[in-house]
């Protein structure tokens, strides 16, 4: 099975460097399992020269500059009496002659096995009593003469001492640096990255918050890793050449719709120009429809030009009141009621929301417009508001729950609408919605729909959400 790396740059790292130690640490017991013997036997060798080092410079003389012994404070006369057969010292002349032995029986210089003492050999191996035994010489000078310190021990008696106590010390302490070490380098490692991902999530944060309203916003790359900084660089560039062509397009568009509303104004100054009796009856009724289709090109190219928008306090009442007078003809010409009320927690008062008073006049109007074109005569369209927001419900024949997805699509017309309009109605108002921030959904009331604008993000399950 292929291993599959963690897609978190932080825990491939901690996860590479933990390997890496786990494999730093089988190397070191491998080649220390490899090499204990010559380890040890460099370590007895080395132990007996320190021990002879450190007693040189601890030995005692005389007046007459003879050596007396060591300096009692220091080293205890009882460990070489206690350890006789397997710990020996000397202070011995040039000549080899054994000036001070800590025993009281005769004791002769320390020399390898068949060979006679030698000043010079620092560091040899010697038996007594069958025992292997390690010894060392050190020189020191005191009052112009040159003496010897000699210091021997048996190998079973380090060998014993430091299984006893030193490997197993030896082996907890390393066990517990290795662990302290491990604790410390992770947790190091985790907040050194994540101090330096911080930046990285901040940037994405923000890239996450640009929408077409706001493509003229930039990601900053000043925290950033520098390996980091040419993928900023690059997204800033595309985003770049995303806005410009973006604004090309609202361009187009705005100038196209703009400049198709005077040849309409005057095919139809020319058609009423004809007696009615000559004219064909259907053609002001066609050119009315894409004058209209016109007209809200060129009011979704304003929608989606967020610098077009003045943002301000909106009384709901006043906001209701306005749109519903307005499309109050258009109603009765259809035989439909409209019934609005608006709803707060405090008595009189009314809800106000923060909004651009042209655009939200325009998404209630078609909102609006849109229920009682789908309401059938005699029908009430009911328009609620509260501080969160506010709705639109008709009576109508409802959308079938396979078209709800579609209803904010461009040009998109449901097969039970009426002639009227060219299917920009609710994108107009996704448009709007999107430039305030807010959320519109249409959900089935059957019967009806209803469409509700929230002007305060919350969640909403089983509705259909247009991306505001």
């Amino acid at each position: 099975m292929k291993f599959q790396w963690p897609r978190s740059l932080r825990t491939r790292l901690l996860v590479v460097y933990s390997i890496g130690m786990l494999t730093s640490a089988l190397l070191v017991g491998l080649m220390a399992f490899f090499l204990a013997k010559p380890f040890n036997r460099y370590m007895l060798q080395y132990g007996a020269e320190h021990f002879a080092q450190g007693l040189a410079k601890r030995a005692q003389f005389a007046a007459d500059g003879t050596p007396i012994g060591f300096d009692e404070e220091k080293i205890d006369k009882w460990l070489f009496h206690s350890f006789r057969e397997d710990v020996f010292v000397r202070i011995t002349a040039a000549d080899g002659r054994v000036i001070f032995s800590p025993t009281s029986e005769e004791a002769t210089a320390l020399a390898p096995p068949g060979a006679a003492f030698d000043p010079h050999l620092k560091r040899f191996a010697l038996q007594h009593d069958g025992v292997p035994m390690h010894a060392a010489t050190t020189p020191i000078e005191h009052g112009g003469t040159t003496w010897y310190v000699q210091f021997a021990a048996s190998d079973r008696l380090v060998l014993k001492l430091r299984q006893s106590f030193g490997t197993p010390g030896l082996h907890q302490g390393i066990l517990a640096t290795c662990l302290t070490f491990l604790a410390v380098f992770l947790i190091a490692t985790h907040l050194t990255l994540q101090r330096m991902l911080h930046p990285l999530r901040a940037a994405s944060i923000e890239a996450q918050n640009i929408s077409p309203q706001t493509l003229d916003a930039r990601l900053q790359a000043r925290d950033l890793p520098e390996e980091l900084t040419p993928l900023v660089e690059a997204f800033n560039r595309a985003l770049d050449r995303l806005q410009a062509g973006f604004r090309t397009q609202q361009e187009f568009l705005a100038n196209a719709a703009h400049e198709l509303k005077t040849p309409l104004a005057l095919i139809r100054a020319q058609i009423e120009m004809v007696h009615p009796t000559q004219r064909n009856p259907f053609l002001l009724q066609d050119v009315d429809q894409m004058a209209r289709q016109v007209q809200q090109l060129l009011l979704l190219a304003e929608a989606s030009e967020p610098r077009n928008y003045r943002m301000e306090e909106v009384s709901a009442q006043a906001a209701l009141a306005e749109a519903c007078d307005y499309m109050a003809r258009v109603a009765e010409r259809s035989g439909v009621h409209i019934n609005y009320s608006t709803a707060t927690d405090e008595p009189h008062t009314t809800p106000c929301w923060q909004a651009d008073r042209g655009a939200l006049f325009t998404l209630l109007k078609n909102l609006l417009e849109n229920a009682i074109q789908h309401s059938p005569q005699g029908t009430t369209v009911t328009v609620q508001a509260d501080p969160t927001g506010f709705s639109v419900k008709d009576q109508g024949p409802g959308v079938p729950p396979a078209d709800l997805g579609k209803l904010f699509e461009r040009f998109w017309r449901g097969p039970t609408r009426r002639d009227e309009g060219a299917g920009l109605g609710l994108s107009i108002c996704q448009e709007i919605a999107r430039a305030h921030q807010w959320q519109i959904t249409a959900r089935p009331c059957h019967p009806g729909l209803e469409i509700k604008v929230r002007c305060q993000p919350t969640d909403l399950p089983q509705e259909i959400r247009g991306n505001g």
